[in-house]
């Protein structure tokens, strides 16, 4: 059983103001490090304990995904014992990371300004939707939202259809920006050590979706044409899409590079398009593209799609199957990593997903958090009240 000391994060103390999923889950992987994470919730807790669906025993299942190996405790810093309780853990703490709108956690007496006077040290971490700048400041924000107002969503869908966006499931931006949290504050954290000073990080869903869109974002500027949906492919490799098979499934294969091209080209028996003046090189593809999807189509269909993997992939020509939940949970290469685990939690069993790294020196782990409250009593009394 892995020591839960010796995370790469061991000794970093968390105070985790967060809600609902960005916050929760950016200061997750920082527990699943090896950080201590205190995650302090108001009287009310956190709304996405109580939905949406699905529940394990009472509670949902995105609250346990989103808060693995924290504690957690209520307490109200409305009240003066609780925000005194409050400011005793900042003098020891390292780390806080809130995902609120801005101004809520100045009326409470705890936003940067206030706690960096009691712990010049702390590396303070704010998350909003739209940043601490600007018109949109006070609004609040989903995934969808995030999405579509930074273009990403401009880029999703159907070819030629209506641009509806990333919905449900996915959670792209969402936890695209959890990511960000957590990186912001590991770069934070690193630059204390040279100066001995904290700072104030901030992020949001927008800014996180625009940098995710970066890329696509630069076919715009350097063109002037705006980037479109393509569907299961991409704008600017071709052939690189999905393609049915004989039994309906489809592979999802690429030809990125040259020599990818010319293996392509001999596992489909397609060598005489590698002479073909329209397909010479990706520029030339990518201009010509319905007519080599068509070809490639045309052979894709005459077999079935775990064949076409199985021989793509023994000539590395990037490809695969799309697979669905019940599939990926019992795939080679998930148990190979153990990307999935079972968990014992207060509610019962359940498998989560594991830490996204392997250290060789440091192990990541995975544990449930507690019921909501359970540390309050012993974070009270560490306090001192």
């Amino acid at each position: 059983m892995v020591n839960e000391m010796t995370g790469a994060l061991d000794g970093i103390k968390v105070l985790d103001f967060t809600h609902y999923g960005v916050g929760p889950w950016g200061a997750s992987l920082l527990a699943q490090m090896g950080a201590d994470v205190l995650k302090i919730e108001p009287p009310e807790g956190d709304h996405i304990s109580r939905s949406p669906p699905p529940y394990k025993n009472g509670i949902t299942t995105t609250y346990i995904a989103c808060n693995l190996n924290k504690r957690i405790c209520i307490l109200d810093p409305r009240t003066e014992r609780d925000r005194q309780v409050i400011y005793k853990l900042v003098e020891t703490a390292d780390v806080i990371v809130e995902n609120r709108r801005p101004g809520y956690m100045e009326r409470r007496g705890i936003d940067y300004n206030a706690v960096s006077k009691v712990n010049p040290r702390i590396v303070y971490c704010s998350s909003s939707g739209y940043g601490y700048r600007g018109p949109l400041k006070e609004q609040g924000s989903t995934d969808g939202y995030g999405s579509t107002i930074s273009g990403f969503a401009s880029v999703s869908g159907p070819v030629g259809g209506p641009m509806e966006g990333l919905k449900g499931g996915g959670a792209h931006i969402d936890f695209t920006t959890s990511v960000y949290i957590a990186s912001g504050i590991l770069a934070a954290l690193y630059k204390r050590e040279i100066t001995g000073k904290g700072q104030w990080v901030q992020t949001s869903q927008m800014q996180a979706a625009m940098a995710l869109s970066g890329p696509r974002a630069q076919e715009y500027f350097v063109s002037g044409q705006n980037p479109r949906p393509m569907g299961s492919g991409v704008d600017n490799i071709a052939p690189s899409r999905a393609y049915r098979a004989s039994d309906g499934k489809f592979v999802n294969l690429s030809a990125p590079t040259p020599e990818a091209w010319k293996r392509l080209c001999q596992v489909l028996g397609l060598q005489h398009l590698l002479e073909d003046p329209r397909f010479v090189d990706n520029a030339a593809r990518v201009q010509h593209r319905d007519a080599l999807d068509h070809l490639v189509q045309q052979v894709i269909s005459q077999r079935p799609a775990q064949e076409w993997v199985d021989t793509l992939q023994g000539q590395r020509v990037p490809s695969g199957l799309f697979l669905i939940h019940n599939q990926v949970r019992i795939h080679p290469q998930v148990k190979s990593l153990e990307m999935l685990r079972w968990i014992d939690t207060p509610w019962g069993e359940l498998r989560v997903a594991a830490p996204p790294w392997q250290f060789s020196e440091t192990p990541a782990f995975t544990k449930s958090p507690p019921r909501v409250g359970a540390n309050t009593e012993e974070v009270i009394k560490s306090a001192g009240f």
